[in-house]
């Protein structure tokens, strides 16, 4: 080879080393910029996470979210209940008064506007670093271009089939909200579990064996009382609390997840019991001259659901009382050993590190407000 020919080969195995280094620089970089990015309040810490929400949506949230906006219902008693409320930045307008009565600071909170369509602007100047939202599409999307990190923690159209199943959702909702906070609310959220647990199986193992035939009709009143009633149906949280307290929800077989039911149905179905859960009281039933021939009216067992933090009814921290409430509505002389006041006593004060009086604990049982 002359020298000529060595220099142009030499060049061109140059050239081709230039091109490799050119193309794994590029490869690198677009592997890095493709990569989730951290940005990190402390060395080596960073300062968000990926989550996948109740929905099945993966969702970029802070490591540890410091402004919180609880816009679904039931969402601030679990952040309560967690040792997080001290984090909570917005909450919606229904906040019943036992709220206020177990966290005084609550009253300095913001309130959204309007939680169905929440504004963004509003949101956005409170400094707020994660919403936890309803399953609403169109509200998620505007929150989320904005940059606001929206998390559904409960999505309605994904109902579970068994009781189990409704465990193991119920279980599964705290966890993910102790997911959701971060340290040790992570903890807590297994010990509620555990807790919850304990309180409910030795009722399960009782109503487990209880024949369809021998368990009371149930209709249970989760909405408005005007001619026309609102309620839950099948695989809902009203219907599987009922189930597992070993009564028959008498809308079990409807598939919508709220219906509304009116006066002449709930003469046909004749219900065994009648719980009432968010009207003030039971008049509009029992003081109602058409109804007076149900057995439920006839053997006044029309009975108010108690409300602490939020309903009972509906998939909230304190749910799992209404089981031992309504196994002892239900079935008196089976479960005349639950204490519920004990029981409601020892919740507030383990969860809440609230400890209520006996004639606190009565008001909550008895769906009241506390004293002014």
């Amino acid at each position: 080879m002359n020298v000529e020919a060595a220099s142009r080969q030499n060049k061109s195995e140059r050239t081709r080393l230039f091109m490799f280094l050119l193309t794994l620089i590029f490869t690198v970089n677009a592997g890095l910029s493709a990569a989730p990015s951290y940005a990190e309040d402390e060395p080596g810490q960073p300062s968000s996470r990926t989550i996948v929400d109740r929905m099945g949506r993966t969702v970029r949230i802070p490591a540890q979210p410091k402004r919180v906006a609880c816009l679904f219902g039931p969402s601030y008693e679990k952040l309560f209940a967690l040792g997080a409320a001290d984090r909570v930045g917005l909450v919606t307008t229904f906040m019943p008064p036992w709220n206020f009565k177990l966290n005084p600071a609550l009253k300095q909170t913001p309130v959204i506007d309007n939680y169905a369509a929440p504004s963004v602007e509003q949101v956005l100047s409170l400094g707020i670093d994660l919403v936890i939202y309803h399953p609403f599409a169109k509200q998620i999307q505007r929150m989320s271009q904005s940059g606001l990190p929206v998390v559904v923690p409960y999505d309605g159209s994904q109902r579970p089939k068994t009781l189990d199943g409704f465990f193991d959702d119920y279980y599964a909702q705290i966890r993910f909200y102790g997911e959701l906070l971060g340290g040790q609310a992570k903890t807590t959220a297994d010990a509620y579990c555990r807790y919850m647990q304990e309180k409910i199986e030795p009722v399960l193992a009782v109503t487990r064996k209880i024949p369809a035939a021998r368990r009371p009709k149930v209709f249970y009143v989760c909405g408005r009382i005007d001619g026309l009633s609102n309620t839950q149906s099948r695989f809902s949280t009203a219907d599987w609390l009922v189930t597992a307290a070993g009564g028959s929800m008498l809308t079990h077989d409807d598939a919508a997840y709220f219906v509304t039911v009116t006066t002449e149905e709930l003469i046909a179905w004749n219900p065994d019991i009648i719980i009432v859960s968010t009207a003030p009281s039971t008049d509009a039933i029992t003081k109602d001259p058409r109804l007076r021939s149900i057995a439920a009216v006839r053997d006044k067992r029309v009975v108010m659901s108690p409300q602490g933090l939020f309903y009972w009814s509906h998939f909230s921290s304190e749910s799992f009382l209404c089981i031992l409430f309504l196994a002892k509505q239900l079935h008196p002389d089976r479960f005349a050993q639950i204490d519920l006041m004990q029981e409601l006593k020892s919740y507030y004060h383990s969860f809440y590190h609230y400890s209520l009086t006996d004639d606190e604990a009565r008001r909550i049982l008895n769906h009241l407000p506390p004293e002014s």
